[in-house]
């Protein structure tokens, strides 16, 4: 072989092995040339028959008579909840067991709430960093570092860092296992059925299981907190260099419709004021969000949503959210009960009147919060829904009693009764005229002290309660002795006795041969003649 001919045939083999390692062969283009095995198709089939299955699944609200009917949804498990009167609007299957993913992360931000101010700071350790699973969210916290609080929350929160959770875990209880404890007693206190948790950031464990009802409930509690709804709610932010990091972290909230995320701002809602994610393959898609619409606060939650492998990323997940707050904020009103009431007059302007100098205010003494409200379907009045009235007996709480209220047999919502804040005040009385003055005024150094009198009103309105049960029941024997004749009854039961007693004293023994003796006027009248 000549010598250009070798070099030209070296040429081309270098050439080849060029090409060959700086293009290596896409597996997944030549499985898509190639096309699906049988098992690939069979397991596709069998994923799409389970995601149409869930989509079939019956919606237990849509069970209640004359309740609108909701959308059907590709969760398995599903629930809307109205956050200020906990009145479920939806529910499919609220209750089944579920593993949370990622949505442990509301839980674990509510306790850490609880425990720590925003200021303090937090150590991370070498099992807070090391002991996620490896691909798991995370900001790249090292052992060592620290971080506020506020600033772990943010990484919790938004980017559902699991070192995060770990830190906070430890920084609150010392250990992951010890803040579990926390979290489940959290769980009791706010009456969640279905809930058991082991780790502060939903990593997957048999063990680590809740409901979308107690999960409602968990973020019906956590929507009180302030710094909670301003940290879920961030759609973005910007964590400073620490003391191992010399760079900034960019932050975005991996909930769709709070910010966009990798692009995707189709789902945007700017009625949506916190929310979280969760994803594993033993959990699925999980969802949790809240909303205010129509004076409403919702709250959605979605469990076990299947993904739609021929579909964008995010589908079915939040069109299922969206149109489940659509269904609710359509189809239900927020319902003033002070407004609405009429069985109860205790805005009467009589209610409580005496006329004197202490009661003769003609406001009502007592009177339903102006703020507490119900949830009702947009055709039914507020006259269907059926109050019940409860006594309260909570030692120092100005609420007298509570009216709970249900439609079609389901609670949708409450409202207090309580002492008229204007009216709860103290007077004073002076010895010789009994006039009334002001306690809040000083007395003058030449005025004499004044003797006040503290009028419980509570106390005052339970024995006028007392005393008009008392009659009541008075009115009602008597006009139930004249109906049967009770009191003539008894007479003649008496009198019956007596005559049965005096018939017995006549016939005995000792009365049959007694003498009575005569009376005699003589001096020998006590001699027996």
């Amino acid at each position: 072989m000549k010598f250009s001919h070798r070099c030209l045939a070296v040429a081309l083999g270098l050439a080849l092995f060029g090409s060959a390692s700086f293009h290596p062969l896409d597996v997944d283009a030549a499985k898509k040339k190639r096309g699906p095995t049988a098992a690939e198709i069979a397991a596709a089939q069998q994923a799409e028959q389970e995601r149409q299955d869930a989509y079939n699944k019956t919606i237990d609200s849509n069970q209640i008579e004359n309740w609108p009917q909701g959308p059907q949804i590709y969760a398995e498990s599903a629930i809307i909840m109205e956050a200020n009167t906990g009145a479920i609007l939806y529910n499919k299957d609220m209750d089944m067991r579920n593993y949370p993913a990622s949505i442990t992360k509301i839980m674990t931000a509510l306790v850490t709430l609880e425990h720590c101010s925003l200021d303090e700071v937090v150590t991370y350790s070498y099992y807070a960093t090391h002991s996620i699973e490896p691909r798991s969210s995370t900001i790249g916290r090292t052992e060592g570092e620290q971080l506020t609080v506020e600033e772990s929350l943010y990484g919790l929160l938004l980017e559902s860092a699991n070192e995060c959770g770990n830190a906070l875990a430890e920084h609150v209880s010392g250990s992951v296992e010890a803040f579990a404890e926390l979290m489940n007693q959290k769980a009791a206190d706010l009456g969640c059925t279905n809930t058991h948790f082991v780790n502060p950031h939903g990593l997957h464990d048999e063990n680590h299981y809740t409901s979308a009802h107690d999960m409602a409930l968990i973020m019906k509690a956590a929507l009180q907190n302030e710094n909670f709804v301003r940290i879920s709610g961030t759609p973005n932010f910007e964590l400073h260099p620490t003391n191992k990091h010399d760079e900034i972290t960019y932050m975005k909230n991996h909930h769709y419709m709070i910010g966009p995320y990798k692009g995707n701002s189709k789902y945007l809602d700017d009625t949506v004021i916190a929310g979280k994610t969760g994803g594993t393959t033993a959990a699925k898609n999980t969802l949790v969000t809240a909303a205010e619409r129509g004076g409403m606060t919702l709250i959605v939650v979605t469990m076990r949503t299947a993904s739609d492998p021929n579909s964008e990323r995010g589908i079915p997940l939040f069109p299922d959210t969206a149109l489940l707050l659509n269904y609710a904020s359509e189809n239900f009103s927020k319902v003033n009960v002070a407004a609405n009431e009429t069985n109860f007059s205790v805005n009467s302007s009589g209610f409580f009147h005496t006329g004197s100098s202490i009661f003769g205010q003609m406001d009502p003494l007592i009177e339903i919060n102006k703020n507490d409200a119900i949830i009702l379907p947009n055709d039914v009045p507020f006259t269907d829904a059926s109050p019940e009235l409860t006594f309260q007996s909570e030692e120092g709480s100005d609420t007298i009693a509570t009216l709970s209220y249900t439609w079609q047999g389901q609670p949708v919502g409450f409202a207090s009764i309580q002492l008229a804040q204007s009216k709860i005040q103290a007077f004073s009385f002076d010895r010789e005229t009994g006039d009334p003055v002001n306690p809040d005024t000083d007395p003058s150094p030449e005025t004499p002290p004044k003797k006040f009198i503290q009028i419980n009103i509570r106390l005052v309105l339970m024995g006028v309660l007392t005393a008009v049960v008392v009659l009541l029941l008075g009115i009602l024997i008597r006009k139930l002795s004249k109906h049967w004749d009770l009191m003539g009854k008894l007479r003649r039961f008496r009198l019956h006795k007596r005559r049965k007693r005096k018939k017995r004293r006549r016939i005995t023994p000792r009365n049959r041969y007694q003498r009575t003796p005569k009376k005699r006027n003589s001096p020998y009248s006590d001699l027996d003649l």
